[in-house]
């Protein structure tokens, strides 16, 4: 898998979620139903119950790491790499229900074994090295923890509304963003057993109207990496398609996947 490189300094490219912070929660709420959705899915493919101690790694803002804690009742941990980020998700926990933690997912500052379940959500597709961060997710599950990465896979992905819209997205998006076979393949090279893929439907917006509106507001990161150009261009090129199309499920829906792996005994 060939990662999007910047020439001047050999990384992955990367947005920018110092900048993206200010505007990130804005086009990308979840629902009440689509909340109880993926908390349901998260007890089923977990196991855990109250007081299971979870890691929610690239939590950004908070989106899970605060439902999971005051709904399912989890000791939870957010963890991401972004100071911008993790200001925004305090900001929120008025109780302090979360632990937030500032830390690079490549290189965790937790404890080997420190918890039964870590939990990620659009992560793998934004570090240099996907494999390095599952070692590392291996590394601080418990004995029999689980890992649940919860995205969008390149299958799905690649001909949806803002790869449609947006080719620039698209030659990002492509090198870095992994199929459901592949994350299941990085899994098992990690030494996780009993792996495999639930996928979800997701009614993400209500209107089409909602979805042009995200779109504006650069709600998926990867709009804020092409030029301005090509951006406005493809606001465009959606706005003349939600004006002629105001009800199509296309524009409505996602699919996305949730890949499970189980840590287990095995020796790596």
């Amino acid at each position: 898998m060939v990662r999007p490189m910047d020439g001047d300094n050999g990384r992955m490219i990367k947005a920018d979620y110092s900048k993206i912070a200010s505007f990130y929660d804005k086009g990308r709420s979840l629902s009440a139903q689509n909340t109880a959705m993926w908390l349901d899915l998260i007890t089923k493919l977990s196991g855990a119950s109250k007081g299971a101690r979870v890691l929610d790694l690239g939590c950004g803002t908070g989106r899970f790491s605060l439902p999971m804690a005051t709904r399912l009742g989890f000791n939870v941990t957010g963890a991401d790499s972004s100071a911008e980020m993790l200001a925004k998700a305090e900001q929120k926990d008025s109780n302090s229900d979360v632990n937030w933690m500032l830390t690079d997912a490549g290189a965790l500052t937790f404890p080997s074994g420190s918890f039964e379940v870590v939990f990620m959500s659009h992560l793998l597709h934004h570090v240099d090295s996907p494999l390095a961060v599952l070692k590392e997710c291996r590394r601080v599950l418990f004995p029999s923890g689980v890992v649940l990465i919860r995205y969008g896979s390149m299958d799905h992905i690649r001909n949806d509304v803002e790869h449609t819209f947006f080719p620039q997205v698209s030659g990002i998006d492509e090198p870095r963003t992994p199929t459901k076979e592949l994350t299941e393949r990085w899994l098992l090279d990690n030494g996780f057993a009993d792996v495999f893929s639930e996928e979800v439907v997701q009614q993400t917006y209500q209107t089409g109207e909602a979805h042009l509106d995200a779109a504006r507001s650069k709600s998926t990161s990867v709009l804020s990496m092409i030029s301005e150009e090509s951006f406005h261009a493809g606001i465009y090129r959606l706005a003349e398609h939600v004006d002629k199309n105001p009800d199509d499920e296309w524009l409505l829906f996602d699919k996305m996947t949730m890949t499970v792996g189980h840590k287990r005994n095995i020796k790596v």
